[in-house]
């Protein structure tokens, strides 16, 4: 059985998503469609139909899109082409470079949280080892890279004059460090200032206001 949510609704929606109850790779997929104000389903798959789904899907993995009845897999080209559709992906090639090596530096970290997370063939030892690496190196990294970008910017975006994939992701991303560290943007102003921009534009307030709570 299947938890779903109905988005601006239509009889026949163009667009049907397919991901697990929390935000992860799934996120930023709902948020470019959100600040797209464009008509989908978001179709959350619970853990216990996921054996039965998962032969049937795409890839062999969530999140994945159905277009108009087809489906296409992989997280981050589908994020891409959504954003190259609503012009979410920077107006130049030079924004849109920018917008990528952004979605890079956020795939990077993602990898990295994960990894210490779920990885069973990891020791437990292991594991703290990597979690010490990510919250003391990985994390502050990636916030001084993005902080700088935005000090540098002429804009209050990270990839050209206007709001791209790179404000979401980045945004998104952050949710999960903040859960686990309220204080993380305390040293980095204009990076937490970026956050709040995003996460209060108008598009998506409904949603963020009513999404279910999950830790990641």
């Amino acid at each position: 059985m299947f938890y779903q949510t109905e988005v601006m609704a239509s009889p026949s929606p163009k667009y049907k998503l397919y991901y697990f109850n929390f935000r992860g790779r799934g996120e930023l997929i709902r948020l470019l469609l959100h600040t797209a104000q464009v008509e989908f389903i978001d179709h959350r798959v619970q853990p216990s139909d996921w054996p039965e789904l998962k032969p049937n899907t795409p890839e062999g993995h969530v999140p994945f899109l159905e277009v108009d009845g087809v489906q296409y897999g992989e997280s981050l080209p589908l994020a891409r082409y959504l954003a190259k559709k609503y012009n979410l992906m920077g107006d130049t090639e030079l924004d849109q470079l920018n917008a990528d090596i952004i979605l890079n530096y956020v795939d990077q970290l993602r990898l990295d949280y994960v990894r210490f997370k779920t990885d069973s063939l990891l020791t437990p030892e292991q594991k703290q080892i990597l979690e010490e690496k990510f919250q003391k190196q990985d994390v502050p990294k990636f916030m001084n890279k993005i902080e700088k970008r935005l000090v540098k910017s002429t804009s209050k975006y990270l990839a050209g004059d206007k709001l791209s994939i790179a404000d979401l992701a980045v945004a998104d991303v952050l949710d999960t460090f903040i859960k686990e560290n309220p204080s993380v943007l305390n040293s980095y102003p204009s990076l937490s200032d970026h956050k709040a921009m995003v996460m209060g534009l108008p598009q998506l307030s409904n949603y963020l206001s009513c999404r279910p709570d999950t830790k990641l």
